[in-house]
């Protein structure tokens, strides 16, 4: 990999990961302010259990691409 191309890919993957994070926090944000005034207990365990498997599956994938870049970088180096 070029020199550029290494900064890139850090630069983005820093940025994925704190759009990724506020993704999360504001899901978070918004079952507490639009789904729990409600109190239907039901639904609140059905919306948290979206948000953790949204999560969960967000992360998963985050670091699954960044498994590939290292191997991208580390294959660019043994050349």
């Amino acid at each position: 990999m070029n020199k550029w191309q290494k900064i890139v890919g850090v630069t983005t993957f820093g940025a994925i990961g704190i759009y990724e994070l506020l993704v999360s926090l504001n899901a978070y944000l918004d079952l507490k302010y639009f789904i729990e005034p409600y109190d239907i207990q039901d639904i609140i365990d059905r919306m948290y259990l979206r948000v953790d498997s949204l999560s969960a599956s967000l992360w998963l994938n985050y670091f699954i691409a960044l498994a590939l870049f290292i191997c991208l970088w580390r294959k660019g180096e043994k050349r």
